[in-house]
């Protein structure tokens, strides 16, 4: 029997991209979701909501944990290649995934959709229009994984491509781009309750090794100091619980683990006021999910002086451009824009 459409992702917020998209082309009931999970359990719990909502629109939700064990990854990789080779259109939440790359040989779809995944969907345009090998921008080159990204930059370029995503991403050789609102999520949840004060946007660049942790520390205690009232910090889900630990004694803010992706979590509220945010994807996402609700959201920069010495240029560039869209963003829309 051949699958109309075959979803694959990783995280919760291309589980809720995905969600988006069925909601915008009405294709929950035709739409067969497989979440590869990862270890965390922060992760998990988060794509375990998410399913929640995935089962009440109607789209079926299956799960593997390749990342358990060895043998996890070839269970993985044979149950879902006759899958795979049925589907006529196919949903990628990370085309940078290894374990997406692994079962892309055993493809054919008419169609391949490739949903919203932060600000790697910039980097992903950017490869893919320039003709460059698919590497996340903070990592380095890893020669086991070459084949497996030659052959999705060549499976990407030859299908039928089109992305869907709220970055600032225009039309690529050969694809659709297709932006959209948070549609779904706003329908969803909502209107929040406004608070007074100034709630932090937690960010990873500690854990991927790009930002040093004391200079993180210090940052985020300028901002809160600059509240002039202890508020909230939303932890990103790959925060080291140790990191959080000694921020919200550096700092004086309570720390938040959301169960869900932070779109949805400030969307159902409450929300401060005002929100402060390093570079990362919420610049961009967080102005459509919270528009017109009254929230401030300030772009933070990332000064060099914070950035580790190892990180190289092309990742550096890649941080400044992302700051630079953000402030662009925040400039074309007064009612969201102002600093904190």
């Amino acid at each position: 029997m051949t699958t109309d459409t075959l979803a694959l992702v990783e995280s919760p917020a291309q589980f809720l991209h995905l969600l988006e998209w069925c909601h915008a082309e009405r294709a929950a009931h035709r739409t067969r979701l497989v979440v590869l999970a990862p270890g965390d359990r922060t992760t998990v719990g988060q794509l375990q909501s998410m399913a929640d909502f995935a089962e009440e629109e109607g789209i079926e939700v299956g799960w593997h944990s390749p990342r358990a064990s060895a043998v996890s990854g070839l269970r993985m990789l044979a149950e879902l290649r006759p899958v795979v080779a049925r589907a006529r259109r196919l949903v990628i939440g990370d085309p940078f995934s290894g374990m997406i790359q692994a079962l892309l040989p055993f493809a054919h779809p008419g169609e391949v959709v490739v949903v919203d995944d932060g600000t790697a969907t910039l980097e992903f345009a950017a490869q893919l229009a320039g003709g460059e090998p698919l590497r996340r921008w903070h990592a380095g080159r890893a020669a086991v994984r070459a084949p497996l990204a030659r052959h999705t930059r060549w499976f990407l370029s030859r299908a039928h491509l089109q992305l869907f995503t709220v970055m600032s991403v225009t039309a690529l050789p050969g694809s659709r781009v297709q932006h959209h609102g948070y549609d779904w999520t706003r329908r969803r949840f909502g209107p929040p309750r406004l608070l007074s004060g100034v709630d932090v946007v937690g960010s990873s660049l500690v854990e991927t090794g790009v930002v040093d942790t004391d200079a993180y520390l210090d940052a985020v205690g300028r901002l809160a100091a600059q509240s002039g009232a202890a508020g909230r910090y939303f932890a990103h889900r790959r925060e080291h619980p140790d990191k959080l630990r000694d921020l919200a004694r550096h700092t004086g803010l309570r720390v938040v683990r959301p169960k869900v992706p932070l779109e949805i979590e400030l969307r159902r509220g409450p929300v401060a006021a005002q929100l402060a945010s390093f570079p990362s994807s919420v610049g961009y996402t967080l102005p459509l999910v919270l528009a017109g609700v009254g929230t401030r959201i300030a772009v933070q920069p990332l000064p060099e002086s914070m950035i580790r010495d190892h990180v190289g240029a092309r990742a550096r560039s890649f941080l400044a451009g992302v700051a630079q869209d953000m402030q662009r963003l925040a400039a074309s829309a007064p009612a969201l824009s102002p600093s904190v």
